[in-house]
């Protein structure tokens, strides 16, 4: 077996293991509703950037991989203010299928095994890139930041944004997930009445679908 497929089968298997009491991003609905398309848009917005691949061995460090390190930022723009937690995000891919994110312990245990990289390949084209993008001096210490800073469940306003990183599945190992949607139904705080944001990611730029 060749070394680049040793390392795809260390993937799967990882990612098997962790799956196990994964969140399914946008499975079921948000309590009392149908559809979260059929929600109303709050007066929220969203903001999502892959930052970082997560691979099984150094032969893949320079690969596409199916797990991704997502930065998410949630603010309000109005006066209300809202609750987040991990079941509220949405994520479909460009072919359909929906993406997953692990919870925290086995985010942070992914982030233990794995070899961190750069989300965004392009590095590739830099002559004399960093494998992965990431010196091997800081790789520890980038992974250490996200480990520090994933995002759990909490609330956020206008002016008190609540931010941080959730690793998800894609499924396959893909290049980039530009024209992925992203959604986030949130719930209002006083009267817990749903409210939704969605967008969808393009090349250098994120256009709005709310």
């Amino acid at each position: 077996m060749s070394a680049v497929r040793k390392g795809l089968a260390a993937l799967a298997v990882l990612v098997m293991f962790f799956c196990v009491g994964c969140f399914r991003l946008g499975s079921g609905s948000p309590s009392g509703t149908s559809n979260p398309g059929d929600i109303p848009t709050g007066d929220f917005t969203v903001r999502a950037l892959p930052v970082y691949r997560l691979v099984s061995s150094p032969v893949m460090v320079d690969a596409p991989s199916r797990l991704l390190v997502v930065s998410l930022r949630l603010e309000g723009t109005g006066d209300a203010s809202y609750a987040y937690t991990a079941s509220d995000l949405h994520i479909v891919l460009p072919d359909g299928s929906r993406a997953r994110v692990f919870d925290h312990p086995r985010a942070l245990e992914l982030l233990r095994r794995a070899i961190i990289s750069e989300a965004d390949m392009s590095y590739l084209l830099r002559p004399g890139h960093q494998p992965g993008g990431i010196s091997d001096f800081t790789r520890s210490a980038v992974a250490e930041m996200v480990a520090g800073n994933l995002l759990d469940a909490g609330a956020f306003a206008s002016g008190r944004p609540l931010q941080g990183y959730v690793v998800i599945d894609t499924g396959v190992a893909l290049m980039s997930i530009e024209g992925a949607s992203f959604e986030v139904v949130a719930r209002r705080l006083g009267d817990d009445a749903p409210a939704r944001y969605a967008y969808q990611l393009q090349p250098a730029t994120i256009v709005e679908t709310q």
